[in-house]
């Protein structure tokens, strides 16, 4: 279960990581809704994903918490879409 406990510490390990050099790769078919305040993604993004776990549907809909923006911020900063994604 992530409580917001959980989330902050997993926020602060990613945004130590990333200073250190480490950046992963990502889907860039997602992007930021900065009204809705989630990510959001196609229909057949969710169903494909959906079908590999369920339980992320709850993710779909709901928003960031407004305390962690600013993390999620750093955690993302400077990340753009490249190549044939752009």
């Amino acid at each position: 279960m992530w409580d917001k406990r959980l989330i902050e510490i997993f926020n602060d390990i990613f945004i130590k990581d990333i200073l250190k050099g480490n950046r992963l790769g990502g889907d860039t078919s997602l992007e930021w809704n900065p009204i809705k305040r989630y990510v959001d993604a196609s229909d057949d993004w969710w169903e494909s994903r959906l079908k590999v776990k369920p339980g992320a549907q709850k993710f779909r809909t709901s928003g960031i918490d407004f305390e962690f923006e600013w993390k999620l911020d750093q955690m993302f900063m400077g990340v753009v879409a490249t190549g044939d994604k752009a």
